[in-house]
């Protein structure tokens, strides 16, 4: 069948090919140049291999770790042209590859020396044990990391990876006084210059731009009760300030401050329901799920925020326009496709849309009525059937799956342009199974962004 493109659907240009092709191609030659400079300024040639091997390890650890804090910083020149999802996906798995190396780093230096000592021996000079705590250190925040959900909650994790600035100049201590190839001035001037710009990027991300954002709060204008555990929150700007320009379906990290001395300041990010065609403000829908979301109903008109945003590229007028989409949402991940809903209606867009929403019952459905107006309206021409797993009704029951999903639209998966948004099982779930019924990968979109 052949696409049209919709003359309705407004495209937001977030991010360039080239350009995210570009910082890969400098991130890799960062990686690599220490590599090249301690081959053409020092005397390697010389060394044992396993010494050789152990030490380029470092290099490239040490590289990684500097760069982690550009990748964690949110800085948008970066985040636009891949996601923060993606990009944070990449930051979790180069720590992984960092960790590894600096495991073998030692293990390498003891197996060419023939003796464990520089491992086991308590007897070591201070800068070896700044790289044995730097390794201890960092060990303690990958775990910690990796197995997040079943070791620490979501602030204790936050101020363990706070260690991260501690590592970073312990490591960079160590290298500078026991590596050997560090002594050659490109050397230096190249390990001065990752730590400087680490250093700096952290100071900002943590400590300047935020006090920046407080001092221009916004105002909480309205709070609605969606369901019975669920809320939406409407910022306005202060004055002075532009309204946040986004695409429907972004998100942006949000703290709130209501004198509540437990959870104020507490930084989370959420979707932004609103269509970017509402007028000053835009609004949050926030559900009950865990210590600091269980408070968002005591949240009052006139608390103030801070926002930092907006991230993400999953929305329909970022990827290639289509004139069929496919929406699949469960629970809260309904925000996203709801903001693409409401930006459809508001620019009148020519397209069809089927929404799959599953939820629990008939009680759990967020912006029911709202979805039944658009529905009932020309543009777009919206289709939705809810799927409920613990309530006997007349339509759907259970989870979304093949049946259903053939059901709504006839099978002719090749034809639409597919958002999935909900818990990560059922995420991994519906997609295997859109792609199993002949669903275009290049056109099947998620956003996978779990802290």
């Amino acid at each position: 069948m052949a696409e049209t493109t919709p003359r309705s659907v407004r495209t937001h240009r977030l991010g360039s090919p080239i350009a995210a092709i570009a910082l890969v191609v400098f991130y890799a030659a960062l990686l690599m140049l220490p590599l090249v400079l301690a081959a053409t300024t020092g005397e390697r040639e010389t060394e044992p291999f396993l010494k050789m091997l152990g030490m380029s390890f470092a290099l490239v650890a040490m590289v990684i770790l500097a760069l982690q804090v550009m990748l964690a910083a949110r800085i948008k020149a970066i985040c636009e042209h891949y996601g923060l999802d993606m990009l944070l996906r990449f930051h979790r798995s180069m720590a992984v590859l960092a960790v590894v190396l600096l495991v073998a780093h030692p293990i390498l230096l003891a197996l060419s020396s023939g003796s464990w000592r520089l491992i086991t021996g308590l007897q070591q000079s201070w800068p070896i044990w700044f790289g044995k705590i730097a390794l201890l250190l960092l060990l303690i925040v990958a775990v910690t990391s990796l197995w997040r959900r079943q070791l620490l909650n979501f602030e204790a994790w936050h101020k363990v990876h706070g260690l991260a600035p501690a590592i970073l100049l312990l490591g960079f201590v160590h290298s500078w006084v026991v590596g050997d190839d560090l002594e050659g001035t490109p050397m230096r001037v190249l390990w001065l210059v990752l730590l400087g710009a680490s250093l700096v990027v952290y100071s900002l991300h943590m400590f300047v731009w935020p006090a920046l954002r407080r001092s221009k709060l916004w105002n909480v204008a309205s709070v609605k009760q969606e369901t019975h555990n669920v809320w939406t929150l409407e910022f306005e700007p202060p004055e002075g300030v532009e309204p946040l320009h986004y695409a429907p379906g972004q998100f942006s990290f949000l703290r709130l401050y209501r004198g509540d001395e437990r959870h104020d300041g507490e930084e989370h990010h959420f979707t932004i329901s609103s269509s970017p065609l509402q007028a000053r403000t835009h609004i949050c829908t926030i559900k009950n799920s865990g210590d600091f979301t269980s408070t968002i109903g005591a949240t009052e008109p006139g608390d103030t925020a801070t926002i930092q945003g907006p991230y993400g590229r999953f929305s329909y007028t970022v990827h290639a326009p289509s004139s069929k989409y496919l929406f699949i949402a469960g629970g809260i991940g309904i925000t996203p496709l709801m903001g693409m809903l409401r930006h459809m209606r508001d620019s009148e867009a020519d397209v069809d849309v089927t929404l799959l929403y599953a939820n629990d019952t008939q009680a759990d459905i967020v912006f029911r009525e709202e979805l039944d107006e658009i529905a009932e309206s020309d543009a777009p021409r919206l289709k939705v059937v809810h799927v409920l797993a613990k309530e006997d009704w007349d339509g759907p029951i259970g989870h979304v799956n093949r049946t259903h999903i053939a059901q709504a639209t006839a099978e002719e998966l090749p034809d639409y342009a597919i958002y999935v948004c909900g818990p990560p099982a059922m995420m991994r779930r519906v997609i295997r199974t859109v792609l199993r019924m002949g669903a275009r990968e290049d056109r099947l979109y998620s956003e996978r962004f779990w802290l």
